[in-house]
């Protein structure tokens, strides 16, 4: 019985940081700048996923924030972690990593800068114990506004990822040896979802991963393009650390040059001297990291495009 309310005690705090956030998101004066959301079945068959909203609130409605901070704070007693860091901490406490991903190859870092406001709250998934949610808030005052980042991360516990995959492995040899897939991969709009089959049509392997939601806009003025090539830039500088998501990589490199092509006339000369400056850093980047021919040459283009 103890257990037992244990666990719903910490669904409860779960579904009110939910809430909350839910509640702020749709608020009149919360401007939404960017969200992405990645999923990945693991060689479990379980899922990890990674949640991810950034937004604005005016600085006179600073009181969402209090909302937040309460909940955050009623919940952390049924966490069974918890790291806060606020600006003038004298603490040493070190910079907290948020792991996810089908081996927990990302993560999310807290506490690295003094001047921002960090909470991260994990908790035991009551129907699978090797696994846990993690809520993640990051804000900070930025002239008149606040400026934040919300996460909700879900996955394998760090600290027992060595214990999972040992009771994976045999499973994933026995998939290695006696079974052969075929992969799926869909670009639209939206983003990339790649689903890998085995040949009974099964599926082993599910990721979707999403485009900022700000390139979906339609373009009407040198800040709308600006927004949108601004969000794309950092989609591809997080895309090209995964050597093997090349439809992504492409998708995104396609999209930068159809926005150059088709708007660039919108900018100012100091503008496109910008864009040409961060597509110069944009093919270093990509060569030293990932090297590709035919993504460098369509960014090659772009920069042709904004130049002109």
């Amino acid at each position: 019985m103890a257990i037992f309310l244990v666990q719903a005690f910490a669904a409860s705090a779960q579904s009110n940081i939910e809430k909350v956030f839910k509640i702020v998101l749709n608020n009149p004066s919360t401007e939404v700048l960017s969200s992405s959301d990645y999923n990945v079945v693991c060689a479990d068959s379980g899922v990890s996923y990674c949640k991810f909203t950034e937004f604005t609130v005016p600085a006179k409605k600073k009181k969402l924030f209090a909302q937040i901070e309460k909940e955050l704070l009623q919940a952390k007693s049924d966490a069974y972690n918890v790291f806060i860091k606020k600006p003038g901490s004298s603490s040493l406490t070190s910079n907290r990593l948020y792991d996810y991903g089908a081996n927990n190859e990302y993560s999310v870092e807290l506490g690295a800068h003094k001047s921002h406001v960090y909470y991260g709250l994990c908790f035991t998934d009551a129907a699978d114990p090797m696994r846990r949610h993690a809520y993640l808030a990051v804000w900070f005052k930025e002239n008149n506004k606040y400026h934040c980042y919300y996460y909700h991360i879900y996955g394998v516990m760090p600290a027992r990822f060595k214990e999972f995959k040992s009771g994976v492995r045999g499973a994933l040899k026995s998939l290695n040896k006696g079974t052969s897939l075929r992969t799926q991969t869909v670009l639209d709009d939206n983003g990339v979802t790649t689903t890998t089959y085995d040949n009974d049509g099964n599926v082993r392997v599910f990721n979707s991963r999403s485009f900022p939601s700000a390139t979906n806009n339609e373009v009407k003025t040198d800040i709308d393009f600006m927004l949108q090539f601004g969000n794309l830039r950092a989609a591809f500088l997080d895309a090209i650390k995964d050597a093997d998501a090349k439809t992504l990589q492409t998708g995104i490199v396609v999209k930068i040059a159809r926005l150059c092509r088709e708007h660039s006339k919108l900018l100012t000369d100091n503008e496109k001297q910008t864009c040409t400056s961060i597509i110069d850093e944009m093919k270093s980047t990509l060569k030293k990291v990932n090297p590709d021919t035919f993504m460098d040459g369509v960014l090659q283009e772009a920069r042709i495009a904004v130049a002109k």
